[in-house]
């Protein structure tokens, strides 16, 4: 092995197969296969992964059967050298393995810091998703690598996407890990506490099923004082001693008659009461309670839905889908012609939604009624078969005895014949 690092750099040593450069096997000339661009790159041999681009320019764009290319390789060993080199061929960033996993996702895995910020440099798209539906910040959380998420947010990655399947955000994952530190830095960044996934679990309901109570609290208190709230690493002490100083009556602030509206609003509303009186249609609480309607089931109200609670009004519906639109999409709400053009598209996508899922109901109704008709159709075919063997026995039967009567009737004749 001493041998082999004083001469693995030397010339003689590139066309020689990784079993030579370990001393496992020995070789005649004609037996050896030269070291392919893939192999050279994942062990770092950059005079040989650039002695085999000379030869063919194209080889540092080539896939292997696993959908691989070089700077994958190399990405994912952090060999900073064959990067360089092949992004100085001009590499493509780019592309994707048969997981769905470019060469920055492949960095962000083993957590290989200055890769990662070469590559974004070089190009790489950070919001590119892999096959699990994860860009590179979902990896860097669920590895626990706490540098490469803070490069990740430095770059401008965003903190909010979701799963398309679950709507699990970055931020879920690292309270579900119960990593207080990553959270932290989430929401500094930016990462929305109250978005909830398709169950309707925010982050904090997330941490706290996984038994992370600390750290569900903590999300929870952000989410009501924004960045003005406790770190999470300063524990529940803290949270209590804000929670009391914010309860504590201010007299030095003037006092308001103002109805409270969705422009002004600082943080989002944690009950349906709350949420009324922001878009100043409070006096429709009453409506809501007889209803049992709670701030989680009127989030799912559509246009429709408010009319059968009562609301036939059309402007205070257009306000309350507008507010619910906005409250799914985290947009800014403010009172300008953009936005209320947003808000009539939101809504529109909202019925959209429905009726979808009402044609996929109706189509797997459909599926249902098909499939009972073709088992249907298979029994009563079985029936038919069964009914023409049966029929075909009893003509057999019925020729058999024929025959038989035939014979007892001339059998006499034929005796005395």
């Amino acid at each position: 092995m001493t041998e082999l690092e004083e001469t693995w750099t030397e010339k003689s040593f590139y066309d020689k197969p990784l079993s030579v450069w370990l001393g496992e096997s020995e070789l005649d000339e004609q037996e050896i296969l030269p070291l392919d661009i893939f192999t050279a790159a994942s062990i770092g041999c950059c005079q040989r992964v650039k002695d085999v681009i000379t030869r063919d320019m194209n080889t540092c764009h080539y896939k292997n059967s696993g959908g691989w290319t070089a700077l994958m390789y190399a990405a994912y060993y952090a060999h900073v050298d064959v990067i360089k080199l092949l992004l100085e061929e001009n590499a493509s960033v780019h592309p994707r393995n048969k997981t769905g996993c470019n060469a920055l996702i492949l960095a962000v895995m083993c957590g290989n810091e200055n890769v990662v910020e070469l590559l974004i440099k070089a190009g790489s798209i950070l919001e590119t998703r892999d096959d699990r539906d994860w860009t590179a910040l979902y990896h860097a959380v669920n590895s626990g690598h706490h540098n490469v998420v803070d490069m990740l947010i430095k770059y401008g990655i965003n903190v909010n996407s979701c799963e398309r399947g679950t709507g699990l955000t970055p931020l879920m994952y690292a309270g579900r890990l119960g990593d207080a530190a990553l959270v932290g830095t989430l929401l500094k960044a930016g990462a929305v506490a109250s978005l909830t996934n398709h169950k309707g679990h925010s982050a904090a309901r997330i941490a706290h099923d996984a038994g992370f109570h600390d750290v569900a609290a903590a999300i929870t208190q952000w989410g009501l004082q924004g960045g003005d709230g406790p770190s999470l690493c300063d524990g529940p002490a803290a949270l209590e001693a804000r929670r009391a100083h914010t309860q504590q009556p201010q007299t030095h602030k003037s006092k308001s008659n103002t109805v409270p509206s969705l422009e002004n609003a600082s943080i989002q509303p944690t009950d349906l009461e709350t949420m009324l009186r922001q878009i100043g249609l409070s006096s429709y609480m009453n409506v809501f309670q007889e209803q049992d309607v709670d701030l989680q089931i009127f989030l799912t109200l559509t246009d429709q839905d408010l009319k059968e609670c009562g609301i036939q009004k059309l402007g205070p519906r257009r306000k309350m889908t507008s507010a619910i639109a906005r409250w799914h999409s985290n947009a800014p709400v403010r009172s300008t012609t953009e936005c209320a053009y947003a808000d009539k598209l939101e809504v529109e996508m909202q019925e959209l939604g429905v009726k979808l899922t009402e044609a996929m109901d109706a189509l797997q109704q459909a599926k249902t009624q098909a499939k009972q008709e073709h088992d249907l159709r298979a029994v009563t075919e079985g029936w038919v078969v069964e009914a023409r063997g049966r029929l075909h026995q009893c003509h057999q039967c019925c020729r058999m005895v024929s025959d038989q009567a035939i014979w007892w009737h001339f059998a006499p004749w034929v005796e005395q014949l």
